[in-house]
């Protein structure tokens, strides 16, 4: 579904690879570190409701459609780590409001956040080194946001705490 779903919408990577593959690497790493599939399942979907849309309404709509073929408790998990803003939103009103968002999250969206980003801060080739000591900075603080985090995430949190220094400090 959602390889369908992003295909059908048109949503590339800037690398230009079919967006579909970052779902796919974020599943790969829950598995890893043993993540249930439920939480698998809502990660696979978890950018289709924000992505494919052209508006907050549309973005809702995609939650039926998966919450009646997966389940509710994966219809749960994809709409509590959706987070609309449209194309015309900052990364910094993103991250900020991503933060607040943060706070509150249940395990599973935390799981599914901490793998989300351990991708997004491994695929920055082409990013200028302002934007990814900006993204690096953002990261540190919704890592602070996520605390306490999912029992048996401290690995993954840890290379990603690694990873956003670096940005950083270039």
């Amino acid at each position: 579904m959602a390889i369908r779903l992003h295909d059908g919408c048109g949503h590339t990577r800037s690398t230009g690879e079919p967006y579909w593959h970052h779902p796919e690497r974020v599943v790969a790493t829950l598995h890893k570190f043993g993540a249930p599939p439920s939480i698998r399942a809502a990660a696979w979907l978890h950018d289709v409701p924000e992505d494919c849309p052209a508006d907050l309404a549309g973005c809702d709509l995609f939650i039926h459609p998966i919450s009646a073929e997966f389940g509710p408790e994966v219809g749960s998990i994809v709409r509590e780590v959706t987070n609309f803003f449209g194309p015309e939103a900052t990364m910094e009103v993103k991250q900020a409001h991503l933060c607040e968002h943060a706070r509150t999250m249940s395990d599973s969206a935390k799981w599914i956040k901490l793998a989300d980003r351990f991708d997004n801060i491994s695929g920055m080739q082409g990013w200028a080194d302002s934007k990814k000591a900006r993204y690096g900075a953002a990261t540190m603080n919704l890592m602070t946001a996520l605390k306490p985090w999912p029992q048996g995430s401290s690995p993954l949190a840890e290379a990603i705490l690694e990873r956003a220094r670096d940005m950083q400090t270039g």
